[in-house]
Order: structure tokens, then C-alpha cells, then sequence
């Protein structure tokens, strides 16, 4: 398996491994810290007797990918709205190619992240990386891909959890952000087989850790689940890239947990601002390979769907409509925060240039 050269080749290079499954007992302490684990209940996309799985989680970067699409764009708008107004004269002159040459140029620069983006939409490739833990099989599964390599398929993994290695990654370019790795060796070389990189800065690895152990290693019952922020998701590929867009509001707290429609003005408010980005968000939920519909994963399962001991909110019929994209005050709102941030950024435009 081939890894990122700032990544650990050898098992002996980790950088802070931490207790490995059934190695110690489980620290509870970690489990009282609530704003962490309110943030992992958030966080779990579906968790039952089979399998604990959390919706993909984000780097800062997607942040400045959308501020770069927002800043060339804006860009290109004015340099060349300015160069067509001052240098008019001088184009008429003969010296259209060379505005030409300009234009293409800066058309290339400016528009690419966002042609890029907006190509994104329409043919959903999938970026991110979701990780099933299956307690009755005690096994995890995912879909992998090396990093630059957008060409080659993914390949389904199947690891044993016994075998996990965990480590506080320190990222030596970024010394605040330290996520939980999960790494397997081979038993020989102690070379790395696979790497599992959970990426969610936004908590305590150690608390992250403490939460995927006592799911896989004990009863039901000893799991800190807060029914009212844990929900179901489905299982399947969302046919609704405005309800997944939803999921970002419901997880603050802005919107109520049903899709009932209910906070339009604090969406209009918030959401025309920063729409573009949280679309972006959503359709990297929407479209990322889910290890849970292959079929030999599916044989790993055992749970009939019935009777699940983890309290946590159901789909509800507003939740099946608005990822069945028929839930039309989910619809609604989005298009008209999709409308306001157009006008806005119209109106900015207009503005410097008037």
C-alpha cells in the first residue's frame, strides 16, 4: 500500500501510539468530556449492532478551496470588466489578439476552481473516505485510493480490529492539528499495510478513540449516545444535494432535526452567505464511496434491522423526503439562499467597479 513520503513507513515510527484494542482497559474518564462527545454523536452517520460509521470529516483546506473560487472568480470578474472599459481604445488599436491572449489566460487562472467545482456537481466523484467499524465481525472496512492518483480505481479494504495500531499523527506543517490514525503492519516486517486516517481535527483523538473502543469492546449500554443529536442517515448514496447540504446546519443546531423546514431565516441569513461551500460540503457526503453497499461487506452483516439497543433518533418522514429530493420546503429554501448568494456576489461586483 503506498503512502504519503510525510507519513510512517515502518511501524516503529509512529509518532505517538496510543492503546491498541483489548491492550488495556478503556479509559471512561475521556467519555465525560461533553462538548467532545456531543461532537461525535453529531458526527455518527448510522450505528447499530453491526456496524458505527461517521459522516466524512473536512480539512480546513476545503475552506480555502472555496475562498480561492470565490476570490478568482470575483477577480476575473474585475480585471476584466477594467481591462474591456480602460483598454478599449487600446484594443481597437490592433491589438485585439493580445486581449485575446489576456482574456483566455485569465479566463484559465480565475475560472478553473470554479469550473472544476461546478464539474464536481454534475459528476460526483467521490474524495473522501468512509470508515465502517463492524462490531459483530470485529472488522473495518473502507475504500481506498492513493492520494494523487484519480485514475485508478478504488479498492475495498477489510482489516481485522485486533490488529489496529493507533497514533496521534502530528502534522509537522500544522502543529495544532493532530488527528487519530489507525495504522495495521504486517506481523513480520512491521512494515504498513494499511492506513486509516480519520481526519477530524475538531476532537480530542484520545476521546475519539475511547468512543470506537467501547462500541467495538463493550454492551450497548456503556456508549454515551444523546438520542436527541445522534440521528440515522441513510445508508445509500442521498438523491437530494440540498438535504445533505442540510446536515451542516442540523449538526450546529440551526435547523431542527427533522427536515421540517422550520429556521428559513436563519439559513437565508447564514446560508446565502457561505452557500456555495456548504453545496460543495454536502456533495462530498453525497457521493463518497460507501464500503457498506459492497457486496462482501453486506456478508459481514448479521443485524435484521430490528430492535436497535443504541438510542438514536429514526429517519423520519420530512428526513425520507428530503433525501428522496421531494421535501419541497428543503428545496425551496435552498434555491432561494442559492438566489440570494448570486445577487450578492453580483451586487459586490457592480459595486467596485461602479
Amino acid at each position: 500500500m503506498q503512502l504519503r513520503d510525510d507519513f510512517a513507513k515502518h511501524i516503529s515510527e509512529l509518532h505517538n501510539p496510543i492503546d491498541r484494542p483489548y491492550t488495556a482497559s478503556i479509559d471512561k474518564s475521556l467519555l465525560k468530556n461533553t462538548e467532545d462527545v456531543k461532537h461525535l454523536n453529531k458526527e455518527i452517520q448510522n450505528i447499530n449492532p453491526d456496524y458505527l460509521t461517521f459522516l466524512p470529516a473536512y480539512f480546513w483546506m476545503f475552506y480555502f478551496a472555496i475562498g480561492w473560487v470565490y476570490f478568482f472568480s470575483y477577480m476575473f470578474s474585475v480585471i476584466f470588466i477594467l481591462l474591456f472599459i480602460v483598454n478599449l481604445d487600446f484594443v481597437l488599436s490592433g491589438f485585439t489578439v493580445w486581449f485575446v491572449l489576456v482574456g483566455i489566460l485569465m479566463f484559465i487562472i480565475f475560472c478553473t476552481p470554479l469550473i472544476l467545482i461546478l464539474y464536481q456537481f454534475i459528476a460526483k466523484k467521490p474524495f473522501r473516505t468512509q470508515y465502517y467499524f463492524l462490531k459483530k465481525e470485529q472488522k473495518i472496512t473502507y475504500y481506498y485510493r492513493p492520494l494523487m492518483k484519480f485514475r485508478q480505481p478504488y479498492e475495498l479494504k477489510v482489516v481485522d480490529y485486533k490488529d489496529v495500531r493507533p497514533d496521534l499523527h502530528l502534522d509537522k506543517y500544522n502543529q495544532a492539528y493532530t488527528p487519530l490514525n489507525l495504522y495495521v503492519a504486517d506481523p513480520e516486517t512491521g512494515d504498513i499495510t494499511h492506513h486509516l486516517k480519520l481526519e477530524d481535527y475538531r476532537v480530542n483523538p484520545r476521546v475519539q478513540w475511547a468512543f470506537i473502543r467501547t462500541y467495538m469492546e463493550r454492551p450497548a449500554d456503556e456508549l454515551p449516545i444523546d438520542s436527541e443529536l445522534c440521528q440515522a442517515y441513510p445508508a445509500d448514496t442521498s438523491k437530494s444535494l440540498f438535504a445533505c447540504a442540510d446536515i451542516i446546519y442540523r449538526k450546529n443546531g440551526i435547523l431542527p432535526s427533522d427536515h421540517s423546514g422550520g429556521g428559513q431565516i436563519m439559513v437565508f441569513i447564514i446560508g446565502s452567505i457561505i452557500a456555495l461551500g456548504n453545496l460543495f460540503q454536502a456533495n462530498h457526503y453525497q457521493c463518497t464511496k460507501r464500503a457498506i453497499l459492497h457486496p462482501e461487506v453486506q456478508k459481514l452483516l448479521t443485524w435484521d434491522g430490528q430492535d436497535n439497543p443504541y438510542p438514536i433518533q429514526p429517519i423520519t418522514d420530512e428526513a425520507k423526503l428530503a433525501f428522496d429530493g421531494r421535501n419541497w420546503e428543503v428545496n425551496i429554501r435552498w434555491i432561494v439562499a442559492i438566489i440570494i448568494n448570486i445577487s450578492f456576489f453580483s451586487w459586490a461586483v457592480v459595486a467596485y467597479n461602479s
